[in-house]
């Protein structure tokens, strides 16, 4: 929650992975109601309009290790801006060879 609270600000697209629980109880007055509620195991910033520099945070007495805090990466830091294609052709100008293997 710490690591949430430093990176994400209100407004922010998030990302969240867990699992979707379904909760029936009754009231006091006697309805019956149903929530449901999300079991948060990850949530990190959206990087749909966004890019993230990931720090690892360290977790003191043998805590659960985390995914780190993110940050909003300048472009002049971002190492996906920089390209060595033509950037009037957007890295599409050059066709890979068909048994070359894709970058990643």
């Amino acid at each position: 929650a710490e690591n949430v609270a430093e990176s994400l600000t209100r407004g922010m697209r998030v990302i969240v992975s867990g699992r979707l629980k379904q909760r029936s109880y009754e009231t006091k007055e006697g309805e019956k109601r149903t929530v449901f509620e999300v079991e948060v195991d990850e949530v990190g910033p959206s990087l749909r309009n966004a890019s993230a520099k990931v720090t690892k945070t360290a977790r003191p007495n043998g805590g659960q290790s985390g995914t780190g805090g993110f940050s909003a990466a300048p472009a002049s830091e971002d190492p996906w801006a920089s390209s060595t294609t033509s950037s009037s052709a957007g890295g599409w100008s050059s066709p890979a060879a068909a048994d070359e293997q894709p970058p990643f």
